[in-house]
């Protein structure tokens, strides 16, 4: 069995397409949803879902360590997943040494998806391409590349999707949870500037939790400054995550 992992970004869905038109058989195409993607991006997925029939099944963690499957039109999207996984472990929240948001919302909801269906033999298929050299060394034995080995580069991404006739409208610093902690402060400022609102999720977990997620700065803080300051982290660097946009 291979399994397809949608992010919902525009290199999972090049590549899903590909594979499928390259004749994959045996396959199933998943998206673990967090509630925290932008809108654009679950559109996205369903408009990539309905246009080439991929029959994508769309998972979310359920506390204390399940998963439900839902649909474009039931996926959460106001954190509801994401702040259940928190209830779970009250002592801390994720951060960039400890993302154990990706390991449950995202891996362990399919694992757990996969054994519900009696699939424990398959072969995982992400979307990280031949340029992203610095994340083939995290690659597991049961996982394939095949964005690697067709030498696959962002240029060639961006370039097939201005051939399409749909695309999808998010670009940076959007993507990804809204404000994903592994964002650098640079973009996390852009989008305190530009849609302060989105801010108003992480900075209540922060509150509630007593916690931060980025070790530096809180999140009220972050935001504050960046709508006080003119490019005061311009050149912040961000970090991968599982799913991207591009």
């Amino acid at each position: 069995m291979n399994i397809i992992n949608f992010s919902g970004g525009r290199t999972s869905a090049y590549m899903t397409k590909r594979l499928i038109d390259e004749g994959l058989t045996d396959y199933i195409v998943t998206f673990q949803n967090t509630g925290k993607e932008i809108p654009q991006t679950l559109d996205f997925i369903n408009e990539c879902d309905k246009r080439w029939n991929l029959n994508i099944i769309w998972l979310e963690y359920r506390k204390p360590a399940s998963f439900e499957v839902v649909t474009y039109e039931t996926a959460s999207r106001q954190g509801q997943p994401f702040k259940q996984l928190l209830e779970q472990r009250p002592a801390s929240i994720p951060n960039q040494q400890f993302r154990f948001c990706t390991l449950e919302l995202k891996i362990n909801t399919l694992n757990r998806y996969l054994k519900s269906i009696g699939v424990y033999d398959y072969i995982s298929i992400n979307g990280i391409r031949y340029d992203e050299p610095r994340r083939w060394g995290k690659v597991q034995e049961n996982v394939e590349l095949p964005l690697v080995k067709w030498k696959t580069t962002k240029k060639d991404v961006l370039d097939w999707w201005k051939q399409q006739d749909f695309d999808l409208k998010v670009n940076e610093p959007y993507g990804n949870c809204d404000c994903c902690f592994l964002k650098g402060k640079g973009k996390l400022s852009i989008i305190a500037k530009e849609k302060p609102e989105l801010f108003d999720w992480w900075i209540d977990i922060e509150k509630q939790s007593g916690h931060q997620f980025k070790k530096e700065i809180d999140y009220h803080s972050l935001k504050n400054k960046a709508l006080s300051q003119i490019g005061l982290w311009d050149n912040d660097p961000s970090f991968e995550c599982f799913c991207n946009i591009d």
